[in-house]
């Protein structure tokens, strides 16, 4: 057994791969990667913020847009 491991970068490609794989006869299973690991310059950003928010340099953030970081995060 002989094991692809292909990157899909959207929804689309996902579906005509997949349509592709099952005309050709293939059996095929998808493994879905939600591990996000956070870069240092996106860390160094995280750390800034808390210490702006504890000197009170800044307000807290509304839920939507914690909401809308953590979707481009796992999604």
């Amino acid at each position: 057994m002989t094991t692809l491991t292909v990157n899909i970068q959207n929804e689309s490609e996902l579906t005509l791969l997949k349509e592709t794989l099952k005309k050709l006869g293939f059996n095929y299973s998808i493994d879905t990667d939600k591990d996000y690991m956070f870069t240092e310059a996106e860390i160094a950003s995280f750390v800034k913020t808390r210490q702006d928010f504890l000197d009170g340099k800044t307000t807290a953030r509304s839920w939507d847009d914690i909401e809308e970081d953590l979707n481009r995060a796992y999604n």
